[in-house]
């Protein structure tokens, strides 16, 4: 039997070779001496590899410790230090807060000191400057009254004087004509406006005047009926070269035309919307020269006609304002004809001949006899108004005095 053998199943004393016995020898100790040896190796291998672990865990924990401990007395440090300066620093804005509010506070009372000299120098500009303003206006004023007081002086004087030659000349004759009379009193009439127009430049009587003195702008103006009360009325200067004074106008329906007596009187109204002028100052105008009456009216498709009447004339407050109207004529009918004659009526003031009732009541005052086919003045209920043989949405009644 062979002591060793390879897997060749040689016996050794056959095979002995060094090559081959030194590969098996570094088989041998190889693999016997890792079999032998291997695991307490590596079990020591791994104690120690542990054991190391374990020293360097500790040793970096304790750096870890010692460096936490410096850091948070470090941070410690800067926060105690931030703190300190956020003390300071709120103070310092605290300070800043003060002196702010203390210039904010000067500043107002500065401000408000200059704002308040302003104002009183403004004031007093604003004074100053008014005063001037009246002082040259009371001196133009004085100035301009002294001229016309000169030449009303010598227009009297020359009327006086021609008066007095007219006097001695129809003395001398026996005769006297009627056609120098009426002269005569027409050059006194003309004299007498001269006069007039002289004392109140610019009191125009009524819208006429204004056509005569050259106004072509048609809107609301004072006119003085009377030569000393004002009263404001719309001038219509474009429609028949203008001229005419608007005594009434509906054009909306909105202001309330179901008045007493005094009212009608009186006028009510806007003059740049709807109104009536007044039967006192109606009467006033048309009694003291001869003037005519316009009617416009405009039906339910915006289609304007008008009726023109020649005369117009109304009569005091004693004759209850009774009207005189003249000859037709125009594109529309005539509606006023019935009206002639009548005597004015209110609802608190009952002059129709209507046995059934007051007319006024229902168709607003008028010039009613058994009620009239005129309703110029009813409370238009149903936004129509009414005129012989028409029924329309808005009216206009203007006069004008005829020269």
């Amino acid at each position: 039997m062979p002591l060793v053998s390879n897997k060749l199943n040689a016996p050794l004393v056959a095979e002995l070779d060094i090559s081959s016995m030194n590969k098996q020898l570094k088989t041998y100790i190889r693999d016997d001496i890792e079999s032998t040896f291997s695991e307490d190796i590596k079990a020591l291998v791994k104690n120690e590899q542990d054991d190391l672990k374990v020293s360097m865990l500790q040793d970096y924990l304790s750096k870890i410790n010692t460096t936490k401990t410096e850091y948070d007395k470090h941070i410690s440090n800067i926060v105690q230090n931030l703190e300190a300066k956020q003390g300071e620093l709120q103070l310092q804005i605290s300070d800043v807060h003060k002196n702010l509010s203390e210039s904010e506070s000067t500043f107002n009372t500065e401000i408000t000191d200059l704002l308040s000299g302003f104002k009183q120098r403004q004031e007093s500009l604003k004074l100053a400057m008014l005063s001037d303003y009246l002082s040259k206006l009371q001196q133009s004023q004085d100035a301009t009254k002294q001229k016309i007081n000169d030449l009303a002086n010598d227009l009297k004087s020359q009327f006086a004087n021609l008066s007095q030659e007219l006097k001695k000349e129809l003395m001398k004759n026996t005769i006297h004509s009627q056609t120098q009379r009426k002269e005569l009193e027409k050059w006194k009439t003309n004299l007498m406006e001269t006069l007039n127009d002289t004392y109140a430049p610019l009191r125009y009587k009524d819208c006429s005047n204004m056509r005569r003195k050259n106004h072509k702008q048609s809107g609301v103006f004072t006119i003085y009926p009377d030569g000393v009360n004002g009263i404001q009325v719309f001038c219509d200067m474009t429609t028949d070269v203008g001229g005419w004074t608007i005594i009434q106008r509906r054009i909306d329906g909105k202001t309330d035309f179901d008045r007493n007596w005094v009212d009608y009187r009186e006028g009510f109204g806007d003059p740049q919307k709807e109104y009536w002028l007044g039967n006192k100052y109606l009467n006033i105008l048309t009694t003291n020269g001869k003037y005519e009456l316009r009617v416009d009216l405009t039906d339910t498709k915006n289609k304007m006609t008008y009726a023109l009447y020649k005369t117009f004339t109304v009569s005091d407050e004693n004759s209850q304002y009774k009207l005189t109207i003249g000859v037709h004529s125009g594109t529309a009918s005539d509606g006023m004809a019935y009206d002639n004659g009548k005597k004015f009526t209110t609802k608190d003031r009952d002059h129709d001949t209507n046995s059934r009732g007051n007319c006024a009541k229902t168709f607003g005052g008028w010039w009613h006899g058994n009620c009239s086919i005129a309703k110029l003045n009813n409370n238009m209920t149903t936004n129509r108004l009414y005129w012989w043989r028409g029924t329309y949405i808005k009216s206009s009644m203007m006069i004008r005095q005829i020269m």
